[in-house]
């Protein structure tokens, strides 16, 4: 086990002896000239034996200090030059956020370019996976993740929640009108795979349980009919295709909205989850991250305020 005096008994000491004046080694690390004798004559006491000649003035290093002080500057040297060569490695090193393949294709990618620029036109890695990141591991930087409720362990920032709400393109609207959900029994409806075991998931048995409620006289389709895709984004690829109704993410099909694309069936919706920019406390970068993770809240932020609205309805 090594035996090694204060470390910041040691600083002082290289610090003064590379000036040969304490007034210089205070300025340097911050502190107070006094501070500096404290703690050098801490180190003497720890060594037992003196390290500066005192008298007469300027100070002199002893015959221990001139042996002591070239080791000790070598060692912090080549210290500083290691932690710079990493610093500067992990710097130049592409900033990596994981998210879900949904959220990377229809929302992050679109707005990549901006987000680089708020970066310093650093470069970034996009992991699009549904495996969910262990942040402490240093396999990303940060996540932005879909759930109900914020990670406590990590710093999160909330970016919005979506809604799930029944999209087609408009042409099967002028084709065969939909006016209440029961007339969705008249189109295929697209279901994908929900990634998590979740009784609350926006799935269309949820859906129309909700469109139950509001009308409960109405015969409307069977929730296990239709279409299947393992993705989202592949589901609302069917829906742009013509190929039915599909419930998905308002987050995920706002440009398609915009450009009625693809429309609302029926004005009834149920709640999803919240999209949250999450990262560790200790980042080792955690200043450009913040700096990445506030761009894309300003991001959401444009998205929520230029987003069509979503008529209200029962949770479900």
């Amino acid at each position: 086990m090594r035996q090694l005096p204060s470390l910041n008994a040691l600083r002082a000491f290289e610090a003064a002896a590379r000036h040969g004046n304490f007034k210089l080694a205070a300025e340097e690390l911050h502190v107070t000239p006094t501070a500096i004798s404290h703690q050098i004559r801490h180190l003497e006491e720890q060594l037992g034996c003196m390290l500066f000649l005192r008298r007469p003035r300027p100070i002199r290093l002893s015959g221990e200090g001139r042996r002591l002080y070239p080791v000790l500057r070598e060692s912090l040297d080549r210290i500083a030059a290691t932690t710079t060569e990493i610093r500067s490695g992990l710097e130049g090193r592409p900033l990596k956020v994981t998210t879900t393949p949904a959220i990377a294709s229809r929302w992050l990618i679109p707005r990549l370019e901006r987000l680089r620029q708020a970066c310093g036109g650093l470069e970034l890695v996009v992991e699009a996976t549904e495996r969910v990141f262990d942040l402490h591991a240093g396999e990303v930087d940060f996540a932005i993740r879909y759930a109900r409720s914020p990670d406590l362990e990590l710093e999160c920032r909330q970016l919005f929640g979506d809604r799930y709400i029944p999209v087609c393109h408009p042409d099967r609207l002028r084709d065969c009108p939909i006016h209440t959900p029961g007339d969705l029994a008249r189109h295929p409806l697209i279901h994908f795979q929900w990634k998590r075991d979740d009784p609350e998931a926006p799935v269309w048995s949820r859906w129309l349980a909700s469109a139950r409620q509001a009308f409960p006289d109405e015969p409307l389709p069977d929730p296990e009919g239709g279409i299947r895709f393992s993705e989202e984004t592949h589901a609302i690829e069917a829906a742009i295709n013509r190929q039915g109704i599909a419930l998905v993410s308002d987050v995920l099909i706002a440009s398609e909205l915009a450009s009625e694309t693809l429309v609302q069936s029926v004005d009834l919706a149920i709640e999803g989850l919240n999209f949250y920019a999450v990262y560790i406390p200790d980042a080792s970068r955690r200043e450009l991250v913040e700096t990445i993770v506030c761009a894309i809240c300003a991001e959401a932020g444009g998205w929520m305020s230029s987003a069509p609205p979503i008529p209200e309805s029962d949770p479900g």
